[in-house]
């Protein structure tokens, strides 16, 4: 009896190994897809969103030339601000790289999926969702940059140029009128000290 419980539990383990090797070596194999570019929240500047993918355990294919179902191969469908998403809707890229022209600036959400070669949805469907906006090309370095400084630096130059000049004349203004005074006192010094010299001829 012990001996049969030996035998039915190493068999119980070989058989869940077995089970959970293949369920691992399936799980590593199946589909993956990844979106490079544009990044969740990024911000792109033009009116050109270039999608750049990574797809792993796939063969992205040209489904023209490739028109039967092959597993673990197929292309991708991609929405950009797309409500009603249909195969016949989507836009179809057949290598890793797509650019979407003519995209007006704001918010988007770009979704992609791979698909079969019959455009039908892998099981379990591999999609992802990208939220991101896009903005004019003259946003992207602010005319405040460009310029070298700001409204508001240029205004503290102002100032404190104009302190300078104050402080400037100020100071001078002080020499001078000390000048004035010097020179005031030394030809009052010079008149009493003539009306000195002519009080003694006298």
């Amino acid at each position: 009896m012990k001996k049969f419980a030996l035998i039915l539990g190493t068999f119980l383990l070989l058989a869940l190994t077995t089970i959970i090797s293949a369920a691992s070596a399936q799980i590593g194999s199946m589909p993956t897809l990844d979106v490079l570019t544009p990044s969740e929240r990024q911000t792109i500047y033009g009116d050109k969103v270039p999608v750049l993918l990574d797809a792993q355990n796939f063969e992205i294919v040209d489904f023209a030339n490739n028109t039967k179902a092959v597993s673990g191969q197929g292309h991708v469908h991609l929405w950009l601000d797309d409500e009603q998403m249909t195969a016949q809707s989507a836009a179809k890229a057949i290598e890793d790289t797509f650019t979407f022209s003519d995209v007006p600036a704001g918010d988007h959400k770009l979704r992609v999926e791979l698909v079969a070669n019959d455009h039908s949805s892998l099981k379990p469907p591999v999609a992802k969702e990208i939220s991101f906006k896009t903005a004019p090309v003259s946003s992207a370095v602010p005319s405040e940059a460009t310029s070298g400084f700001d409204k508001k630096t240029a205004l503290v130059i102002f100032i404190v140029v104009a302190l300078v000049i104050i402080a400037a004349w100020w100071y001078t203004k002080d020499e001078d009128e000390e000048e004035t005074k010097s020179q005031s006192e030394k030809s009052k010094s010079k008149v009493t000290k003539k009306k000195t010299v002519r009080s003694r001829k006298k």
